[in-house]
């Protein structure tokens, strides 16, 4: 019964940023959610997309010593699915053009945020299966608690992986057997001091 949903999933077909069957409530979730969260692009042409919200979990400690505590300021990051999937057809040279595209949007945000543009943020934040990616960006990254809530979003990234990549289930599948999710931060602090020379 553990297996069930993956199963369940894959009696449908998926790739570059198409779905039939059951995959296919994927892409209307993920639309749904962009209609109440509204992200906004971080820059034309970017990688990540951006919202402001305030931070609801427990007092945390980061890295550097910055404290985050309710109701602070952050930026939650979020992937552009459709950017990365014409960059997969347009055999852009993954993961390094990702890793540049990613790198600029972060200097971008660092400019913003040093010019006040989007408040008092304390620090940037998303939820990922690519940790090593969040790793070399200068995020701290930890693997979520094991909650239903953490094993659902495995559930939904990878979905979403076959969705959106061209070989959709044959690359779903590695990261279905090897991937958790992973909370990344990054203090305004740690972004300044490493993107934002340029501001």
């Amino acid at each position: 019964m553990k297996e069930l949903p993956w199963w369940l999933i894959r009696l449908g077909r998926a790739r570059s940023g198409r779905a039939i069957g059951l995959l296919a409530v994927w892409l209307g979730w993920e639309r749904l959610t962009e209609l109440v969260w509204r992200p906004q692009p971080v820059r034309p042409g970017g990688f990540f997309r951006y919202r402001i919200v305030r931070y609801r979990g427990p007092t945390m400690i980061l890295a550097d010593g910055t404290r985050i505590e309710p109701g602070d300021t952050i930026v939650e990051l979020h992937f552009d699915n459709r950017r990365l999937l014409r960059l997969w057809l347009a055999g852009a040279s993954l993961p390094w053009e990702l890793l540049r595209l990613a790198r600029e949007d972060l200097a971008e945000l660092a400019c913003r945020i040093a010019r006040g543009e989007l408040g008092e943020v304390r620090a940037l934040t998303g939820v990922t299966l690519f940790a090593r990616a969040g790793r070399r960006l200068g995020f701290q990254v930890e693997p979520a608690p094991p909650t239903w809530y953490t094993r659902l979003q495995r559930f939904f990234f990878v979905g979403l992986i076959a969705i959106y990549h061209p070989l959709g289930w044959r690359m779903a599948e590695r990261y279905r057997e090897r991937a958790w999710p992973g909370r990344a931060w990054m203090s305004r602090a740690s972004l300044l001091a490493r993107y934002g020379a340029g501001c």
